[in-house]
């Protein structure tokens, strides 16, 4: 996938290339310089969501927020803004492309990982929190919740995971901070699904 990334009105067109073997992003503040290019094996995690830009009374604006981290943690930042609503749908189209295509390359890849390792018996953990066999630890191993009292809960910001029987048992992932929420979303409900949990 190519795009052409143009993050407010007086910004220049910025390239954009989502590549199976690498992604490259034109990010730097010079047109001379060489754009930020991570292969495949370097990525590592990503976050994305919405900033909301608040005026005196009222939002006036948002800003779509993607960001790619290397293994060795140089980090890819994309934002696309608009204002009084002027290239909200496109943008907000674009935004949707490309979340869809990190997923497609890399990070549906990475749960495709976790879940071949959670099915060979191997402990696998995310975010702090660990999947094993019995169940689930939200806290360094502290209390193990049971599967069948492993719930779930996504909203449009963020994604729980909690204790059916102890609600205050809980943990909360916000897409825009917590570096891989996407991936523990998918990993959870996947396991959950598999052993005929996962409840709408």
């Amino acid at each position: 996938m190519e795009l052409s990334i143009k993050s407010s009105l007086f910004d220049r067109h910025r390239k954009l290339l989502v590549d199976k073997a690498f992604i490259e992003f034109d990010d730097k503040d010079l047109n001379s310089a060489s754009p930020t290019k991570f292969l495949k094996h370097e990525v590592d995690s990503f976050r994305f969501g919405i900033k909301w830009i608040r005026g005196y009374k009222f939002i006036i604006g948002r800003i779509y927020c993607v960001d790619i981290k290397s293994v060795a943690g140089e980090t890819i930042k994309i934002r696309l803004k608009s204002l009084y609503k002027v290239r909200r749908s496109q943008l907000a189209a674009k935004y949707s492309k490309i979340i869809a295509a990190l997923y497609d390359n890399y990070f549906d890849d990475i749960t495709r990982s976790y879940l071949s390792d959670f099915d060979n018996a191997k402990e696998i953990q995310i975010l702090g929190v660990t999947f094993c066999e019995d169940g689930v630890y939200l806290h360094n191993k502290k209390l193990l919740i049971n599967w069948l009292d492993v719930g779930t809960k996504a909203y449009y910001t963020y994604y729980t995971i909690f204790s059916l029987s102890n609600p205050s048992n809980y943990r909360a992932f916000e897409y825009l901070k917590d570096w891989n929420t996407g991936i523990l979303y998918g990993v959870s409900r996947r396991i959950l699904s598999d052993k005929g949990l996962y409840k709408e």
